[in-house]
């Protein structure tokens, strides 16, 4: 049997790294007496797979993962077992069976939407704010520097700016983002950050909150969640 679930990362969750969260969700399967599936070789393991990992110190709204188990069980009876042995920390939310799974959770979500609180060095108008992000918009190329296992790269990250909007709140600067993500690359709401301050000259925008709304399938425009597609 074949499940996607779809759990959020509450504020008490906030500080979980991705191996953390992995663990802390393969204890509460075992607490909900799940029968899991499991790989074979010298160092068995439970059939789960994941999408885009979540940094530490952000929240989410929706985060998804595939289940296999070795036998079929009711979809409440699963859900209700796991609602009771879920922490805090994470919580579920949504539970689908799948029936057929042509690509993998990380290959098929490739987008993630964020919003990001800051707070920059400049006070700002709603027209200068939004002239801001109009300009990032408008730019055809943006290089980040990232440092991996060979070393110091740069990646263009503009193409991977799907959507940008931003409002003004007592003295802080939202933003919501729609950004590239999964196995065909990945875009930070940091370096997004980043390139506002860099291509704006605001001096410095300090964030004070990541917290990602959702993960979604990106398809020919249209936007669709995990569990509307297989």
């Amino acid at each position: 049997m074949l499940l996607r679930l779809k759990y959020c990362k509450t504020q008490a969750g906030r500080f979980l790294s991705h191996l953390d969260q992995v663990r802390t969700l393969e204890r509460a399967f075992r607490r909900a007496k799940l029968p899991l599936a499991f790989s074979e070789g010298y160092n068995p393991h439970p059939k789960v797979s994941y999408g885009s990992a979540l940094a530490v110190g952000v929240t989410s709204d929706g985060e998804y993962l595939d289940l296999e188990l070795r036998e079929a069980l009711p979809l409440v009876k699963i859900k209700e077992q796991l609602i009771s042995s879920m922490p805090p920390a994470l919580q579920l939310l949504e539970i689908k069976e799948l029936h057929a799974r042509t690509v993998s959770l990380s290959a098929l979500i490739n987008l993630a939407r964020y919003r990001v609180d800051t707070i920059c060095s400049v006070s700002l108008t709603f027209r200068q704010a939004q002239e801001a992000i109009d300009k990032v918009l408008s730019s055809t190329q943006y290089l980040v520097d990232r440092r991996g296992k060979n070393g110091l790269r740069q990646v263009e990250i503009r193409a991977g700016i799907y959507a940008l909007h931003g409002w003004l709140e007592d003295s802080k600067w939202i933003l919501e983002m729609d950004l590239r993500t999964g196995s065909t690359g990945n875009v930070k709401p940091e370096e997004v950050v980043q390139m506002l301050v860099e291509i704006n000259g605001f001096g410095m925008c300090e964030i004070i909150r990541v917290h990602r709304k959702g993960l979604f399938v990106l398809r020919d425009k249209e936007i669709k969640t995990p569990l509307e597609v297989e």
